[in-house]
């Protein structure tokens, strides 16, 4: 349910989570050039000097800040929720499910399913499902249909 309702909030505010992504991802990028500026002046000698620890303290400070202010602009963001009490009612899931179109039904499927394997079978005979066809349904931290 945690990855079906995180799935459906991301489809009804794209925007407001691509946003949050980009943030998020700008951060990451900072905090690594950062450890990198760090392990310049303390692992590798990169800064010796009066004039060269300033600088090094200056390029310190400008990506502390940096990264603060993302941080700042990612918390201002809305995070947006969604209303999961419909789908643990199964009256209402059922009522929903037999008035949607099939476009509706792929869509709502695709929030629960990763992916659906089909294995090969043999020409001419009938097909049984149970062992033809594997679901695979959606796990919290998998993102392939989000």
């Amino acid at each position: 349910m945690h990855r079906i309702a995180d799935r459906w909030v991301h489809r009804v505010d794209p925007e407001t989570f691509a946003k949050r992504d980009a943030l998020t991802a700008e951060i990451q990028d900072e905090e690594a050039r950062l450890a990198d500026l760090e392990d310049a002046r303390y692992v590798r000698g990169e800064f010796s000097g009066p004039a060269a620890v300033e600088r090094y303290n200056r390029l310190a400070e400008r990506l502390r800040g940096r990264i603060e202010g993302l941080g700042t602009d990612l918390r201002k963001l809305p995070m947006p929720s969604v209303d999961v009490s419909p789908m643990l009612d199964g009256l209402i899931l059922r009522e929903a499910w037999t008035e949607a179109t099939n476009e509706d039904r792929r869509g709502r499927l695709s929030l629960a399913i990763d992916r659906v394997e089909v294995t090969k079978g043999v020409r001419g005979q009938r097909i049984i499902p149970e062992q033809r066809i594997q679901i695979h349904w959606a796990k919290l931290g998998t993102d392939s249909a989000a």
